[in-house]
């Protein structure tokens, strides 16, 4: 009997990032699935650590809000990958949802905790017609 394979798994508790860049593509994709603001705390963030360790959490949760109104999906596929000019990559994410389709570019990059964080998706405002197909 064939199991299914584990999902992604995303940061919980005090654990932050992921041990590698795709890792982290997955989990910040998991979490905006499962609508859980903590998670998507702990993997979106920037080249200092977790963006929940950064921002107000005013502010914290109304830019997660966005992005769980812009990015809910049906499925995603990473395309490929190019180095960026800070030492990160930023991937070609190709995201579908009701039969809109979007490539987005996901800059993941090491942070000085060690871990991968997804610091931004670049053409974000791309996904806008995501919100208005649910």
């Amino acid at each position: 009997m064939a199991s299914n394979p584990p999902g992604p798994t995303m940061p919980s508790g005090s654990v932050t990032g992921a041990a590698t860049a795709p890792a982290a593509i997955d989990a910040f994709m998991a979490a905006i699935n499962a609508q859980d603001l903590q998670a998507l705390g702990a993997i979106w963030g920037t080249p200092n650590g977790p963006a929940r360790n950064r921002l107000s959490s005013d502010v914290l949760q109304e830019r997660e809000l966005t992005m769980l109104c812009y990015l809910h999906h049906d499925s995603f596929a990473v395309q490929g990958s190019a180095p960026t000019m800070n030492g990160g990559r930023t991937y070609s994410v190709l995201v579908k949802y009701k039969g809109l389709s979007h490539l987005g570019q996901f800059d993941v990059g090491r942070a000085s905790d060690g871990r991968y964080y997804v610091y931004s998706v670049v053409n974000f405002t791309e996904f806008q017609d995501f919100c208005g197909a649910k």
